[in-house]
């Protein structure tokens, strides 16, 4: 029965992108001979889940996506059922009803633990981390601080403190939050903890299989699509973000934050998210996509840092982000393992239109890292020929003139391959892609102007610098503005920006004062203005 089983998964797994009437009937009777298996290994169950939610995302029809819907709850059921004695390989899968053994940030955790998504406990310390006397000395109250220079263990400081082992946890994410207005020195003094916790699924809406988006209608394929005009698509008006009701928007928040957890990712974006950022952009093929900020504490300076999840039929399928500075930008895509070998292209360029029409870009960049740099899946997959499709070029000129030459190879020479040596050496370079010829400013370039003339001007004195170019700017502002918490380092950054770049006009100012309001409440807003002051006639 088991070699029968692992037959039948290996037929459907060759079977997974094939669109026609006899491969559906096909797939339909594979699956009924897998769902008689009643005695699964981790590996046939786990494998056999994923060409299911790669099938439900991508589905040849209505009675097919109902068959995968079947399939997936019997599988859940079979988890609920044997969740006591399951083999130890289920933990870290993201299935139903099973258990993740990992570390996470603070603030990701203590939203899950608030948000009731699953429950959390607290598994152990890991060797060489610093201990609790240390840690609780700065979070703790002044009066109890004395407990912590007792040379307690960490075990003993939790029981003197009165700490439960069941609310250990609980106590230590709710005593670091008398960090948050010092994220930075929060972050460094969790990741020196090192906890270890322990994620249960006791709902099967937090597991890969219901972690998902409700979809109005569902996207049926006759093919997985590969071929298309890619620069009609980039250029297509997008629609205007959906309307999302608050407890839709709730919903939307907790699958983008689940996805990551449930694969043991984590991004800038999506734990410091500021949802009053959050737009759901329903688009072609079943592809839905999220785009959303961060919180103000946690932005970078001058930069936008915006995240992305793309939905393919409710499933979150890909994530990462853009740093978006006017109209360049720098992108970084990543899609889940279970649906690669789907549309990927046809995803990024969904990813790329959107970016490009809301923030108004002309030019679009990613990291070597993305198709080989210290990265060698990159370079096994020939990921360069991938982003080269789309029409992202190497910024060397010398490397454009080797992709053209290879590119005619391919093109020419039948089963002629890059060599490995060749795809290591396009690495050397990020590549681009333009929308016009005109090159935008760029924040390396700003970033490099502003910190030459910090050490010209003032010696390399930061500290001097800031506080001189702020009360300067302030001065040419004419104005006594006092920033707000939210506003103070984009503050800073604007004054520095402003000296370094030279610009002390009136109009220059002003548009600057309007730019330090919105960097911290609206990303969209803020790109506009220094787009605005970018294209400014500064002679």
């Amino acid at each position: 029965m088991q070699l029968n089983i692992k037959k039948s998964i290996e037929k459907l797994q060759g079977l997974i992108s094939v669109y026609s009437t006899e491969s559906e009937a096909q797939k339909e009777a594979l699956m009924h001979t897998i769902s008689k298996n009643r005695n699964w290994t981790f590996l046939q169950l786990n494998t056999y889940h994923d060409l299911l939610q790669f099938m439900s995302a991508h589905p040849q029809s209505l009675q097919q996506w109902m068959h995968i819907e079947k399939e997936l709850k019997q599988i859940t059921q079979y988890l609920s059922s044997n969740r006591s004695k399951l083999d130890p390989a289920y933990t870290d899968s993201g299935l139903p009803f099973t258990t993740m053994n990992t570390r996470f940030s603070h603030d990701i955790l203590l939203w899950a633990m608030n948000s009731g998504v699953c429950t959390i406990t607290l598994d152990h310390f890991e060797k060489g981390a610093s201990d609790l006397n240390t840690l609780l000395n700065v979070t703790l109250p002044s009066v109890e601080r004395a407990e912590t220079t007792a040379g307690l263990s960490n075990e003993e400081l939790l029981q003197v403190l009165g700490i439960q082992p069941n609310s250990r946890l609980r106590f230590l994410l709710r005593e670091f939050t008398t960090l948050n207005d010092k994220p930075l020195v929060k972050d460094l003094l969790w990741e020196c903890m090192k906890v270890w916790v322990f994620i249960y699924s006791k709902k099967n809406s937090f597991s890969r299989t219901y972690n998902r988006m409700p979809v109005r209608k569902i996207f049926m394929h006759h093919e997985i699509l590969k071929k298309f005009d890619h620069e009609k698509l980039l250029h297509k008006q997008l629609p205007a973000p959906s309307k999302l009701s608050s407890k839709q928007r709730c919903h939307l928040v907790s699958v983008i934050k689940s996805s990551l957890l449930l694969t043991m990712r984590e991004t800038d974006t999506a734990t410091y998210m500021d949802e009053s950022t959050l737009r759901f952009y329903t688009l072609e093929r079943g592809i839905a996509i999220a785009i959303y900020g961060m919180k103000a504490e946690r932005q970078l300076p001058l930069q936008s840092y915006i995240g992305y999840t793309l939905f393919k039929n409710g499933y979150p399928a890909a994530y990462g982000g853009s740093w978006v500075f006017g109209k360049s930008a720098q992108f970084g895509l990543n899609i889940f393992e279970t649906y690669r070998g789907g549309e990927s292209g046809y995803m990024l360029c969904q990813l790329l239109r959107v970016y490009k029409q809301i923030f108004k870009l002309s030019s679009i960049e990613i990291d070597a890292y993305q198709f080989g740099r210290d990265n060698m899946d990159g370079i096994r997959s020939g990921a360069f020929w991938f982003y080269y499709r789309y029409g992202f070029l190497p910024i060397s000129k010398s490397l454009q003139t080797l992709a053209l030459k290879e590119h005619n190879n391919i093109r020419s020479i039948n089963g002629y391959r890059t060599p490995e040596k060749t795809l290591i050496q396009f690495t050397d370079s990020n590549m681009v892609l333009k929308f016009e010829k005109a090159i935008p400013l760029s924040y390396g370039a700003v970033y490099k102007k502003i910190s030459k003339w910090i050490q010209s001007k003032y010696r390399a004195d930061r500290v001097l610098a800031i506080e001189k170019s702020t009360e300067q700017f302030l001065h040419i502002a004419k104005t006594t503005l006092q920033y707000d918490a939210a506003e103070r380092d984009g503050g800073n950054e604007m004054a520095l920006m402003c000296h370094a770049m030279g610009w002390k006009r009136k109009k220059e100012v002003d548009l600057l004062l309007q730019i330090i309001r919105a960097k911290p409440r609206d990303p969209y807003c803020y790109n506009d203005l220094l787009i605005e002051l970018f294209e400014m006639d500064h002679t």
